[in-house]
């Protein structure tokens, strides 16, 4: 019996085998995960909750991945968020949509996906190998060396993920083992948190107000580079949220070059600013916050500003200097991994050893949040898993 080897228990993992299980079942189908048990990354999602995908088309899962996007056209056929929600639905795992299209199970436990993952590699007769780590790929002599033993294979799927949440596992460490056999672009951490030195944010004064649906620029020297509408919460060293995390990937490059960073947040994106101006004149700034239901610890921050900013640019056009990014501890996702070139977007399989292929945050795809990595990394999983096969 000819035997399929996928490193990684992720969603991806997870689903390259129930797809390769479930289209060639005459295969053997070995998973191998490090930890004791799988998906602990995916556990954590949406704070345990799971955000597992967005109720939205194809074409909107591409337009949300400011990385590579294009990539994802061929995988996005064989898995996307109807499929998912399909998927689960069936399975005994509902998904309900939230705000921004957001799509959780019904029962808000991220544990009842991975139970639906497992129960469906057992029933196809996958073969899981837990606690286990993978020291090392040799794809000229077609084995795995484990922590354990040695396994020898037909065809190998790499779903290791990246680095963000290394608490989980997901250190990145086999991924750069490949660098003999693949191309792997440089690995740094994406939709971060931004950091702010700014006096408000230091003193704290402002810590763990939530803003919704609130619009936030992006200047880089001066030179509007980006806009995001959604949510934001300032925290004790800056801005999170998605519109935050949003604009940090477009940061980056920019902190490397010492180049000047700054946001400006509109708290009333729903008006324009000669009306906010008018509003202004015959209310206060603290009735104004009230009325559209804006913190009235705002005032606190602004009280800090006022000698430089009038009321009406602290509504319609604050701005918040950053100096910073998080690191892959706050990270939602890792950008770089597995270059996309290196990749046949139909099959998954790698162009120079075709006994291989690669799936999920382990590629060098990223999306923003809001269930869209967790799209691509089950998307890419299951058209790894469906694909292998000459």
């Amino acid at each position: 019996m000819k035997k399929l080897v996928i490193i990684g228990g992720g969603p991806a993992g997870c689903m390259a085998a129930i797809s390769a299980k479930t289209h060639h079942p005459e295969m053997e189908v070995i998973l191998i995960e490090r930890n004791a048990r799988l998906g602990e990354k995916l556990r954590l999602s949406g704070g345990g909750r799971c955000n597992i995908s967005a109720n939205v088309t194809n074409q909107v899962v591409i337009e949300q991945t400011p990385r590579h996007g294009r990539f994802l056209y061929a995988s996005l056929e064989s898995m996307n968020p109807p499929l998912i929600k399909k998927f689960f639905s069936e399975r005994g795992c509902p998904l309900v949509e939230e705000d921004h299209q957001r799509l959780f199970p019904q029962s808000h436990k991220a544990s009842d996906v991975m139970d639906v993952l497992v129960r469906e590699m057992n029933k196809l007769g996958v073969k899981i190998i837990l606690h286990t780590k993978v020291e090392h790929v040799d794809l000229k002599k077609n084995h795995i060396q484990t922590s354990e033993t040695v396994y020898k294979f037909d065809h190998c799927i790499i779903a290791v993920g990246g680095l963000s949440y290394p608490h989980t596992g997901s250190d990145g460490e086999l991924l750069l083992k490949m660098k003999s056999y693949l191309e792997i672009s440089e690995l740094y951490p994406a939709e971060t948190p931004l950091v702010s030195h700014e006096a408000f944010i230091q003193s704290k004064c402002i810590q763990g107000i939530s803003l919704k649906d609130v619009s936030l620029t992006l200047y880089i020297e001066g030179k509007k580079k980006k806009q995001v509408i959604h949510d934001l919460l300032f925290t004790h060293f800056g801005l999170s949220g998605p519109a935050a995390l949003q604009c940090s990937s477009v940061c980056r490059d920019c902190f490397v070059k010492k180049q000047k960073v700054m946001c400006k947040l509109d708290m009333l994106p729903q008006f324009k600013y000669h009306e906010v101006e008018n509003m202004l004149k015959t209310h206060s700034l603290k009735e104004v916050c009230l009325k559209y239901q804006l913190p009235a610890r705002l005032i606190k921050a602004y009280e800090m500003l006022s000698i430089d900013l009038s009321e009406i640019e602290f509504l319609k056009a604050w701005p918040i200097h950053i100096h910073d990014m998080r690191g892959f501890n706050q990270a939602f996702v890792t950008s770089g991994g597995v270059s996309v070139k290196e990749i046949d977007p139909k099959t998954m399989k790698s162009k120079s050893f075709p006994l291989l292929s690669v799936c999920g945050e382990a590629l060098d795809v990223h999306s923003h949040t809001g269930g869209f990595n967790i799209t691509i990394a089950m998307s890419t999983g299951y058209h790894a898993g469906k694909n292998f096969k000459d």
